[in-house]
């Protein structure tokens, strides 16, 4: 006399354990995947580029180098 007795309680989770599989293997079929990083070409500089910015040094270069 459990509480999955009812046959369509067992139909409900039934259905919810395969809407989430389908929905899952949607997810790993569709979603487009990205290279890593380490296998990509791409430059600071390019990549700003391509945002549409650009590269700024973050400290002026000194007019004297230290010894």
């Amino acid at each position: 006399m459990g509480s999955l007795d009812y046959p369509a309680m067992r139909m409900s989770i039934i259905v919810l354990i395969l809407c989430s599989l389908a929905l899952g293997a949607a997810a790993f079929l569709f979603v487009p995947t990205t290279q890593a990083d380490a296998e990509r070409t791409v430059t600071t500089e390019q990549a700003a580029a391509d945002a549409g910015a650009t590269v700024l040094p973050t400290d002026p270069k000194l007019s004297v180098e230290p010894k």
